[in-house]
Formats: structure tokens, C-alpha cells, sequence
């Protein structure tokens, strides 16, 4: 895949994730310099928004984070230094432990390194059982995202029935 990112062209790595398919676990150091394990089953629902430049991080982006809060685990990862990384968590309220600048290993994994320099504008919501369930990768790293579709499929994971049996299908009831 081709990203357009400040007048320049960047093919994305080769490994290409699918929504469907098993997100990867990932160390992601944090700017609170605390070393977490992203991605994979986890207790809530995870959010990933990669941002080649931590400025494109918004305030219609925050606001949805902020309403399902209670619901989900949000991560920024960026290729913005850790000063402008740290200017938004400032301007924005945002936890230090849920932002990192260390994005190569993060990149990599999740097919969205461009060319070892940068990190391509996207999103990813990960289910509660590690499965990707929703991305966006934007060709152009400079545009905005479709903030109403990433809130309405955030919506519908988060409103999902729990799959499989019940109990009372098990018991016959």
C-alpha cells in the first residue's frame, strides 16, 4: 500500500493486517516510561491510533475516547518526538501511559511502518479476544479521519452479544 505524506510517497511494510485476523501482542515503552504489552486479548476492547505526527491527534477523536473510557483501553502511538508527544498529552489531558513515541515495533507488526521513518495515520479496534474488528489507514497521512465511522463501529463492538452459548442453550431450557 502507497501513504502520501508530506509531499512524499511511502510504501507501507509488507505484513498487512486484516480485519478478522489476530492482533499481534506488542511492547510499547510509554512515554510514562512504563513498558506495556499491546495488542492480543486483553480485559477491555483496545483502541490503536497510530499518527505519523502527534498533531493530528484531535479533539473529535479525544471526545470519543473519553465517552467509552469506561469501555476500552486507548493508545496513541506516534513518530513525533517525545516533546511534541508530551505537548498534547498537556493539551489534551491524556495519560503519559497510554502514549508512545517508540512506534518501530508497534509499525512493523501492525503493517503500518512507512520505510523505517514514519508511522502511518490509522486506526484499529481490537476485541476483547484479541481480534482486529475494525481498521482505517489513511493513503494520505495529512487527511482527517472518518471520526463518525470509527465512533459508529466503535459502537457496534462495544454493543456486540457475547458469541457462543449460553447457558440456558447449553442446559436445553
Amino acid at each position: 500500500m502507497q501513504i502520501s505524506y508530506q509531499n512524499r510517497t511511502y510504501t507501507l511494510s509488507k505484513k498487512e493486517r486484516t480485519v478478522g485476523s489476530e492482533a499481534p501482542a506488542v511492547r510499547a515503552k510509554m512515554l510514562s516510561n512504563e513498558t506495556k504489552v499491546i495488542g492480543m486479548m486483553a480485559p477491555k476492547i483496545q483502541v490503536m491510533i497510530t499518527l505519523p505526527h502527534i498533531g493530528g491527534f484531535t479533539q473529535a477523536l479525544q471526545d470519543i475516547l473519553q465517552k467509552y473510557s469506561h469501555k476500552i483501553l486507548a493508545y496513541v502511538i506516534t513518530s513525533s518526538s517525545l516533546k511534541e508527544a508530551q505537548s498534547i498529552t498537556r493539551e489534551f489531558d491524556f495519560d503519559e501511559a497510554c502514549i508512545c513515541v517508540d512506534f518501530q515495533d508497534f509499525a512493523n507488526k501492525f503493517g503500518v511502518n512507512m520505510e523505517n521513518q514514519l508511522i502511518a495515520k490509522s486506526l484499529f479496534i481490537i476485541d476483547k479476544e484479541g481480534e482486529i474488528t475494525y481498521i482505517d489507514i489513511l493513503e494520505n497521512g495529512e487527511n482527517s479521519f472518518d471520526v463518525s465511522a470509527f465512533q459508529h463501529a466503535l459502537d457496534e463492538i462495544i454493543n456486540q452479544k457475547i458469541k457462543g452459548h449460553t447457558h440456558e442453550n447449553w442446559m436445553g431450557a
